[in-house]
């Protein structure tokens, strides 16, 4: 992880590339879907690699490289993401990836994602909430006992159905925790013996 410390000598137009997007260059693809992104980079920079003429394995690393521009790109912006493609040149170059090559890669991604525009991507809405959202409730199974007291209400008049209601609200635990719940009143089946253990 040394590696990541270690700066990276950045060619000209590389260094032209970060100053444009330090300075607020338009990035199309920030709030863009997933798979939208993903297909932009197939479609505008994945040919480059595929058709190098490189070995099996040296394209795939070059794609998994795209794969994290991608969602850089998506996710980040200005300053953020200049910082950002800098240690993805640092991180790829100490896994052994060609620094020309990715320079060049950014680049041409820069440049093909301006000719894009922000008319051909439709942004997801792009919110920060600062709570994690509240799961929706799910609904109780109702015990026997319960399902037969209903079954009675409807046919009880209404002052029994109040009484009752009176009656599960006076007790501390809701009445489906009732019967799983030991009380002193009911007869243990066990022998004292299995009782101590």
């Amino acid at each position: 992880m040394e590696d990541l410390a270690k700066p990276v000598a950045l060619n000209h137009e590389m260094i032209e590339t970060l100053d444009q997007i330090r300075a607020g260059a338009e990035n199309a693809l920030y709030g863009a879907s997933p798979a939208q992104t993903e297909e932009l980079f197939k479609k505008h920079l994945a040919p480059m690699v595929v058709g190098s003429g490189m070995p099996v394995l040296q394209v795939m690393h070059y794609q998994w490289f795209l794969r994290e521009l991608a969602r850089l790109w998506r996710t980040r912006q200005g300053r953020d993401l200049a910082f950002h493609l800098e240690l993805c040149i640092r991180k790829w170059v100490a896994l052994g990836l060609e620094p020309h090559t990715i320079q060049f890669l950014i680049c041409e991604a820069h440049e093909r994602l301006k000719a894009v525009g922000a008319s051909t991507v439709n942004r997801e809405p792009h919110t920060v909430s600062a709570s994690p959202p509240t799961p929706e409730p799910r609904t109780q199974i109702p015990d026997i006992e319960t399902a037969k007291d209903a079954k009675t209400a409807k046919t009880e008049p209404e002052s029994t159905t109040k009484t009752q209601s009176h009656e599960e609200s006076e007790h501390s635990l809701p009445r489906s925790l009732g019967p799983s719940i030991p009380d002193g009143t009911t007869p243990s089946t066990l022998s004292p013996d299995e009782e101590v253990r």
